[in-house]
């Protein structure tokens, strides 16, 4: 069976969702980029607010997110969708109106709150919402869409950033409210789709009361595995691509602002294309050999980025796009791929527990990338940091082939799976 016919034999909720985050991740483009810009440039605010609203957000993000996932495990699906969602519109929108330092902070305190269970709850009704031999094509449309339509937001976005109507305070106002307003939309399609449907979740133990908690989540050996995998090969990626690569290759004076965007730019459409038409060879392959050639991937991307540090002009272009061709693989084969593994091994009843973990892996990465490309950059021309990000990928690559003996062979491919956690909405 094709891709096409396969995403057309998905649930009709899935299928709606998916169509409904497009509109969220348009949403999310819009203001990708400008915060920063937009606190001290169009605000006026001094130059620690942007830095120390980041950081709020950051921290409420990770105490949300153990907030929201413990809760999706505790009350029917339908009443907390709507609450994240309308927590991350609310929290995005008032940047908006942040006119001064704690306006901003307290933004970014509400939007951190908010968007840190939007992931977590998404993943959750995807996975609820389909089979499981169906949900590792769900998670990899929803990857795949989401970088397309963002990348389209960004591009909107700079065009109203930069356009010549109203003030601009004005025009970042619309980017922001636009981003809000799509929150909303999406909590409120999906809210419909769960009324429609009653939740089924696995029966309670005997007593009435429901079993486990984060420690039952972190004791499953297969559970943390994915999580170990998935921390060491999204900091050699994603926590690199606002630091340790565009501080390497500006550090070695072979690439300038053009080229950073040309490549940055690149590397959305390759993660789209890849996804796209890999997707009919990947799903042949068992899921932890995936996340090992994810750590083979990057460790090409960065040994080209070496090399592109060594050149100049068209060569060094041209080795960076090379590069930005193999880490665009290594994301399509480790975070859907990622998402599927916990959401096939984890029972109903840790399921948003689960899924907040991951949320919280990925924003964990997004921390220390940073941290170590700071630490090592001033060190041998930032050679050091190529053997740091290097050594982690082949570390990602070896937890990926002992990931292998711990996944049972259902949840490692697309085989039906027997769990009950399937909702049947009406048509």
């Amino acid at each position: 069976m094709s891709t096409l016919s396969r995403a057309r034999a998905l649930p009709r909720p899935a299928k709606v969702l998916l169509v409904t985050n497009a509109a969220n991740a348009f949403g999310g483009g819009l203001v990708l980029p400008f915060l920063w810009i937009y606190l001290s440039q169009v605000r006026h605010l001094p130059e620690w607010v942007p830095a120390a609203t980041l950081a709020a957000q950051a921290i409420a993000a990770v105490i949300g997110g153990l907030f929201w996932g413990a809760e999706l495990d505790r009350v029917p699906y339908r009443a907390v969708v709507p609450q994240v969602m309308l927590v991350a519109g609310v929290g995005t929108a008032m940047y908006a109106a942040a006119t001064s330092a704690p306006l901003a902070i307290f933004a970014g305190v509400v939007y951190g709150v908010g968007i840190s269970g939007v992931g977590t709850m998404l993943r959750s009704v995807y996975a609820v919402t389909t089979s499981g031999e169906q949900r590792g094509l769900t998670y990899s449309l929803d990857f795949a869409i989401l970088n397309a339509m963002a990348g389209v937001g960004v591009v909107v976005g700079g065009v109203i950033a930069t356009a010549s109507f109203a003030s601009p305070v004005t025009r970042y106002a619309v980017l922001y409210l636009g981003d809000g307003f799509t929150f909303v939309l999406t909590g409120a399609v999906a809210t419909a789709l769960l009324w429609r449907s009653p939740q089924k979740r696995e029966p309670a133990p005997r007593g009435g009361k429901q079993r486990g908690g984060y420690l039952a989540v972190l004791k499953d050996r297969r559970l943390l595995g994915v999580y170990a995998v998935l921390l060491m090969a999204l900091v050699v990626s994603y926590g690199q691509y606002k630091a340790g690569l565009p501080g390497y290759l500006l550090a070695r004076h072979v690439m300038g602002a053009a080229g950073l965007s040309f490549i940055t730019a690149f590397n959305i459409v390759a993660v789209v294309v890849v996804q796209f038409l890999g997707m009919p060879f990947l799903r042949q392959i068992p899921r932890t050999r995936l996340l090992a050639l994810s750590g083979a991937a990057f460790a090409a991307g960065w040994i080209c980025i070496a090399v592109a540090g060594q050149q100049h002009g068209l060569a060094t272009l041209t080795a960076a796009v090379i590069a930005m061709a193999f880490l665009s693989t290594g994301e399509v084969l480790v975070i859907p791929v990622a998402n599927t593994l916990v959401n096939n091994l984890v029972a109903d009843r840790l399921r948003g527990r689960a899924n907040a973990l991951l949320s919280i892996t990925t924003s964990t990465s997004s921390t220390l990338g940073p941290a170590i490309a700071g630490a090592t950059l001033p060190f041998a021309g930032g050679e050091i940091l190529l053997i740091v990000l290097i050594a982690g990928s082949v570390v990602a690559l070896a937890l990926g082939l002992r990931l292998g003996a711990l996944v049972p062979a259902g949840a490692n491919s697309d085989v039906k799976q027997p769990d009950g956690a399937v909702l049947q909405a009406s048509s």
